[in-house]
């Protein structure tokens, strides 16, 4: 027999084909997969999530509009804070460290307990975690499973913010959200006051340093008119005409940080923050995780994937290598 004969007596398999004539196998690695997956799940504990969404008071502003003669320099300078009125700026601050320090002094009134120890005396792991413990400190790993705890979730869109808190107990859950609410509101509303107060402070010197720019101004031109009778020729007139611009230009300067200082004069005694709350927390019913349709899917598809790269790899290998003649 020829090689051409050799090469056309070959049967050809599909890879469907093959997967298919090895369906058994298949049949034992995706039951394999379901009870792996449930056995995780049984090893992960049930966790809760409770939510708040929050936005920023629109009507706050309108506390402004009793200022009377300074309501529009105020609306004006309501812009100055907008970095503050991002819920980007929410959600950074959520994050941090020093919130999650703040957050595990709450007082758990239920459980006569702070959240702290709370999740020392009760936060359980699965049993494969423990292999993978690291060699921080004890305050560090609870500050972390806070941090790690509570999450947040900006919406540049509808200029919101959801804090959400993940706990294994559902009342503490929804506890500990309403107080990260709380926590967040005054953070903001300290930053905010301290931003006014600095910013009027800058105010204040460069209202200070205008003024003695047009006094001096002022003063230049004041004195050169008094001094020159004639103001035909043209050196005389353009040195008037200098004058008159730095005068000018002076006044300007001076009219505004006068305006600014105002503004931020305005925000320091009437500025407040406060959040709408969208959606008060509630206590969660039913456990957010572990997902079991989750995992069983991701198991026995990773299952199914391996079997098929092993059916078709050992296809490949037992399946002779032959070459067609006119290769």
């Amino acid at each position: 027999m020829t090689d051409e004969n050799l090469y056309n007596d070959q049967p050809t398999w599909s890879a469907w084909e093959v997967c298919l004539k090895h369906w058994r196998a298949y049949a034992v690695t995706a039951t394999m997969a379901v009870l792996l997956a449930m056995v995780v799940c049984s090893s992960i504990p049930k966790s809760y999530s409770a939510k708040v969404i929050i936005a920023n008071e629109k009507e706050e502003t309108d506390l402004l509009l009793g200022l009377n003669s300074f309501a529009s320099w105020a609306k004006t300078a309501m812009n100055d804070q907008e970095g503050l009125r991002q819920p980007e700026v929410y959600s950074k601050l959520v994050s941090a460290t020093d919130f999650a320090e703040e957050m595990a002094k709450v007082r758990i009134p239920p459980l006569h307990t702070d959240y702290y120890h709370h999740i020392l005396d009760h936060h359980r792991t699965p049993w494969w975690q423990s292999l993978f413990t690291s060699s921080t400190d004890e305050h560090t790993r609870i500050i972390d499973i806070i941090q790690d705890n509570i999450r947040s979730k900006a919406s540049s869109k509808y200029k919101t913010i959801t804090i959400r808190v993940n706990d294994q107990d559902p009342l503490v859950a929804a506890l500990i959200a309403d107080s990260a609410r709380i926590h967040l509101q005054r953070h903001m509303a300290d930053y905010a006051r301290d931003r006014a107060h600095r910013d009027l402070v800058q105010a204040a010197v460069k209202l200070n340093q205008e003024k003695e720019r047009f006094t001096a101004a002022r003063n230049d031109y004041v004195h050169f008119r008094e001094t020159h009778n004639d103001l035909s020729t043209p050196r005389v007139i353009s040195m008037e005409e200098h004058l008159q611009k730095e005068y000018a230009s002076a006044f300007t300067g001076y009219s505004k940080a006068m305006e600014q200082y105002r503004r931020n004069q305005a925000l320091v005694g009437k500025f407040s923050y406060t959040f709408a709350v969208l959606s008060n927390s509630t206590v969660p019913l039913h456990p957010s995780s572990p997902a079991i349709v989750g995992y069983i899917l991701s198991f026995v598809f990773l299952a199914l994937t391996l079997t098929t790269w092993a059916v078709l790899l050992q296809h490949a290998i037992r399946t002779p290598k032959v070459h067609s003649p006119w290769i």
